[in-house]
């Protein structure tokens, strides 16, 4: 019996997949076919050991490709960490050039107050997801996507739909790599930052405590961390007059930049965590703020757990937090320093697996079937967003300052959204992005040569075998049709092994 009658069979019968009208479209039946296949679940067979650089291919990157993995085995395990460890030597044209036409992320300030708020957003979004899919500097991208979560910013907030495309270029992405200081003294000055907690009208007599808070609860410290709510008054009073420049519109070269409002300032003497920060100090205040929450032990511990959650497991063990938390400690907040830490001491045989996030598994299908993304630079809506808000990892869309979660709990339940993905991208519907099933198929045409190819191509030869197996017999008899294929790719992008890494 032909796998799509059977699962109409099965389905229609279904209450979770009940219909009035007892029909099922063909989506349908994919994403009832990934259901049958267990998607949603951790993979109840253990997968073939997989070697330390293809762990590491996993980890480092925004999609395990081929060409990684032989970019990896090539230079060996250390050999591709230092490699992508030391992205300015990376050729990143290709990728740069791809973003050229949007030009928003380019522009100062108050250019992009010009122009409509959904394209400055589009232009964001296509830059980010452009980067993520081509880039050669992958490592980077990742980092850029896990400060993007930490140093979090509701982009439908007030003037952060222009504001954010500044900060991702001249805060996020200018200190990726670098040190964590760094990065908290710039997102401090951040004007989308500002904005977003309320920070940008904090003065003397009274100040808003919002920015104050996440700076120690969610940016430095931990909630865990030490502090006080007179910490939180006294860093508040620190930062009041750090603000935004509104004045005038497009004449007006500071429009949208940070501005120290002296006049708005309280000049007289506080105490943070247990420090004077003598009277008279100015906007030199809040630079000893981030000087003594950077450099307390508790932003050690909290900085390097959330990276060794990041990449390496839900429940990092102890010794690799410290290991990650000593480097910090001992560099200054050096970032490469605490990411060589972390996989110089990692075990990658015993490592656990992590299901992929929405974005993460969007991007891995984009790079293994070779899609070609394209959009049109002056739209004002992103078609090619849409799975990304339905499946509720949308960029730069969290609206609480905590960012998008990295826990099993938080995307367990989102299945359905990612198989209507997966079953959209391999009919090219989806709006902006084109899989040449040709290309991806390099010569191969029986069931079973298509079979072996996705195995190769998407799962680099783990494969669970009875998924492929499955895929296999649903495209019999041979000569299976074009059509056949790509349900059988979108099924095997919904698979359970394609979920985890």
């Amino acid at each position: 019996m032909n796998l799509l009658n059977y699962l109409s069979e099965r389905l229609a019968g279904s209450s979770a997949y009940a219909r009035s009208d007892a029909r099922l479209s063909r989506r349908k039946l994919l994403a009832g076919a990934a259901a049958l296949l267990g998607v949603g679940n951790a993979p109840t067979r253990a997968a073939p050991p997989a070697s330390n650089t293809r762990w590491l291919v996993n980890r480092l990157t925004m999609g395990w490709s081929p060409e990684e993995q032989l970019l990896a085995d090539t230079l060996g395990y250390h050999g591709y960490l230092e490699y992508h460890l030391n992205d300015g030597a990376i050729d990143d044209s290709s990728a740069i050039a791809r973003i050229q036409p949007y030009f928003g992320l380019f522009l100062q300030p108050y250019q992009s107050f010009g122009y409509n708020s959904a394209m400055i957003r589009h232009h964001l979004f296509m830059g980010t997801l452009i980067r993520a899919v081509y880039s050669k500097r992958q490592l980077f991208e990742r980092m850029v996507e896990f400060w993007t979560d930490h140093f979090s910013i509701d982009i439908t907030k007030a003037e952060d739909a222009w504001l954010k495309i500044i900060d991702d270029r001249d805060v996020i992405r200018a200190h990726a790599l670098g040190n964590f200081r760094d990065l908290v003294q710039a997102s401090a000055k951040s004007p989308a930052m500002l904005v977003y907690l309320d920070n940008a009208t904090s003065m003397v007599g009274n100040p808003n405590e919002n920015y104050a808070r996440e700076l120690m609860e969610l940016h430095t410290l931990g909630v865990s961390g030490g502090y006080t709510q007179q910490d939180v008054v006294e860093v508040a009073r620190c930062f009041t007059g750090w603000s935004v420049d509104d004045q005038g519109m497009f004449d007006n070269p500071n429009k949208g930049k940070f501005v120290f409002q002296t006049q708005w300032h309280d000049y007289t003497e506080k105490t943070v965590l247990g420090q004077t920060i003598p009277a008279g100090g100015g906007i030199q205040d809040a630079q000893a703020v981030v000087d003594i929450l950077c450099a307390h032990p508790s932003t050690a511990i909290f900085i390097a757990t959330k990276l060794c959650k990041r990449f390496y497991g839900y429940s990092p063990p102890g010794s690799l937090v410290q290991s990650v938390a000593d480097a910090y400690t001992a560099t200054g907040g050096d970032i490469k320093s605490m990411l060589r830490a972390l996989f110089n001491n990692v075990d990658p045989a015993t490592a656990p697996q992590k299901l992929k996030r929405p974005i993460h598994h969007f991007v891995t299908a984009f790079r293994t079937t070779g899609a070609e993304l394209t959009s049109n630079p002056n739209e004002f809506n992103t078609p090619i967003g849409l799975p990304f808000q339905a499946s509720g990892h949308d960029p730069f869309r969290w609206l609480t300052p905590d960012g998008y979660p990295d826990s099993l709990a938080a995307w367990s339940g989102l299945i359905l959204p990612r198989w209507n993905f997966c079953a959209s991208l391999m009919q090219n519907e989806i709006v902006g992005a084109t899989v040449d099933l040709s290309a991806f198929l390099a010569g191969a045409s029986t069931a079973q040569q298509v079979a072996d190819r996705i195995d190769g191509a998407i799962f680099g030869g783990v494969m669970n075998p009875a998924d492929k197996s499955r895929i296999r017999d649903y495209m019999l008899p041979d000569l299976p049709s074009d059509q056949a294929k790509r349900e059988a790719i979108g099924l095997a992008l919904s698979s359970p092994g394609y979920q985890w890494y």
